[in-house]
């Protein structure tokens, strides 16, 4: 019996572990993925029906209903219902339609509906687990009844409670380490991409956006229009209110440069006081007219430090374009736009400058 318990564990915490990695995945709340965890889980029942722990008196039992309350607590109710839609019908495959197995599949659908409803108990995981696993059991009890009668289902019966109560807690154990993973995982993961001040890319993720769109742009022979922003005398902001007053003001310019922006297009802050748009499939004439917009946006934005003070900024910026700029080179964008912003800033701050200006004086 214990072998076949351990084989029983192990079974649990490999689907688990697998289920886990599944999640991890930016797509996990679609429906699709929520159809494919059903069928999963269905197919973890199948398994803890597949090997079945012996008791006394000739009898055995399974757990496969823990797949069900499982997918039901960590997934909600379209795997929990799907899940013993599968175990089901995997049982009625495997062993024909017979009267018990008419019984056990109508308590393994009424296990799939009590689950389904009683997903969204607002409750912790341990104890919505040990409900459903509880709800599940009672209805195991009467179906066994039912099969084998009630003399013999009291003698095998308390086996089946405590060996399920038992792993119940394993499951929730494991469950819980595995959301606690991926949630460092995610948090790890976008503190990798995102600056953490204004929720825009940081400059790794810029490099990548960045990268991504001059390649399709090569290929698909589009305009990339790229702006460098730098806030203009940011140092007296920082020492006149304090750095607290200096982090309101990035969080605020980063909400003005996403709003003023078009949708689709990519919001960054390389650090410091310099962020950067790049504008996908944007022509330079149209680039220019972006970047002025911001310019004029920012120049007449309240950017509030406390809630009754707010101050006023100004930014320059930086504009180039592939190919519209002479630039053959791709890799040319940033260090033109790096330069028009050079100019703008050497020649009265609070301006738009191209390279083509650039070019110009030189």
């Amino acid at each position: 019996m214990l072998e076949i318990l351990f084989v029983n564990l192990c079974i649990i915490i490999s689907f688990l572990y697998f289920a886990g990695i599944v999640m991890r995945s930016p797509q996990r709340s679609s429906f699709t993925s929520l159809l494919f965890m059903g069928i999963f889980f269905g197919i973890l029942g199948l398994a803890l029906m597949h090997f079945t722990i012996p008791l006394k008196h000739n009898t055995i039992m399974d757990l496969r209903h823990l797949a069900t309350v499982t997918a039901a607590v960590y997934l909600g109710w379209i795997p929990a219902l799907l899940s013993a839609v599968v175990i089901t019908a995997g049982r009625i495959l495997m062993f024909g339609m017979t009267p018990q197995a008419f019984v056990a599949g109508i308590g393994m659908i009424l296990i799939g509906l009590f689950c389904s409803l009683l997903a969204r108990l607002p409750m912790k995981n341990l104890y919505k687990l040990q409900i459903l696993n509880l709800i599940s059991l009672m209805i195991i009890f009467l179906a066994l009844s039912r099969n084998i009668g009630l003399p013999e289902t009291l003698k095998v019966f308390p086996y089946h409670f405590l060996t399920s109560i038992a792993v119940g807690f394993i499951v929730f154990f494991i469950g819980d380490q595995i959301i606690r993973s991926n949630d460092q995982y995610h948090l790890m993961k976008q503190s990798a991409t995102i600056d953490f001040l204004t929720n825009l890319n940081n400059v790794r993720q810029f490099d990548v956006c960045y990268n991504e769109a001059l390649k399709h742009a090569n290929e698909r022979k589009e305009k990339l229009s790229l702006l460098l922003i730098d806030i203009d005398h940011f140092k007296n902001v920082n020492d006149t209110f304090g750095h607290q007053a200096g982090d309101e003001v990035l969080k605020e310019l980063g909400k003005v440069l996403k709003h003023h922006s078009r949708s689709f297009d990519i919001v960054s802050r390389n650090g410091g006081e310099e962020f950067s748009i790049l504008l996908l499939d944007c022509p330079h004439g149209h680039g220019m007219v972006i970047a002025e917009r911001i310019r004029q946006a920012v120049e007449t934005h309240k950017f509030f430090i406390k809630e009754d003070q707010f101050i006023s900024i100004t930014v320059s910026i930086g504009v180039s374009t592939f190919p519209d700029t002479l630039s053959q080179d791709g890799e040319e964008i940033f260090e033109q736009a790096d330069k028009a912003l050079y100019l703008a800033k050497r020649t009265g701050r609070n301006k738009v400058c191209d390279f083509q200006m650039v070019q110009a004086i030189d």
